[in-house]
């Protein structure tokens, strides 16, 4: 179901390159996941005050590098949705309907920028880290599914790098949502890594 609806938000992401298509999806995407993300918070939240995890080493490191690299991409988030030439009053077929805002912080032409650069290289810190913890098979297989930032094979065939297929040329809105998708996607992981810990106990 989890990648279902990542596939969803790509299918809609795609078809937001066409001109006059609704943003507003968008939107309600975001709030689903900025809910779900919360309540993920506090089950992961009152899964380390168990007995079971209190002292166990393995969640503390997984929670400090998750709680670290979240905290990186909402900075990341802020820097996008806090751009002075979007106002208060949002409309997501304005501002938040350009593309502008994501080319200029991620790339020149083609390529990353340094900030391009600096953001897969933070994620791929983070998946690499957290994986050295994992132990689980399948948790394993989605994480890296998941948080790959190897190049995407298009209908094509054609190898496109991770942020041009994702991100390049996309609305801001659209950007902003596959963040808090992705925000929504560590936190289940990190639930998952922890359930795991308490069921192997």
């Amino acid at each position: 179901m989890r990648k279902i609806t990542f596939l969803v938000l790509l299918v809609i992401a795609s078809s937001c390159k066409q001109e006059n298509e609704p943003y507003s999806m968008y939107g309600l995407l975001n709030e689903e996941f900025v809910y779900s993300s919360e309540m993920l918070k506090v089950q992961i939240a009152e899964s380390l005050s168990n007995d079971k995890l209190i002292n166990n080493e393995s969640a503390k490191v997984y929670d400090n590098l998750t709680s670290e690299y979240l905290a990186y991409l909402d900075r990341t988030y802020s820097e996008l949705i806090n751009h002075p030439k979007i106002e208060k009053d949002r409309s997501y077929d304005g501002e938040f309907s350009k593309k502008e805002y994501i080319n200029d912080l991620f790339f020149i032409g083609d390529e990353y920028n340094e900030k391009g650069t600096e953001f897969i290289s933070k994620l791929e810190k983070y998946r690499t880290e957290i994986l050295k913890l994992i132990k689980d098979r399948n948790l394993t297989k989605r994480v890296n599914a998941t948080l790959n930032t190897m190049y995407i094979q298009n209908r094509e065939g054609k190898k496109i790098k991770y942020l041009n297929y994702l991100y390049q040329d996309m609305p801001l809105i659209s950007v902003l949502t596959h963040m808090k998708n992705k925000e929504k996607s560590i936190l289940e992981f990190e639930n998952d890594f922890l359930k795991n810990i308490q069921l192997n106990e």
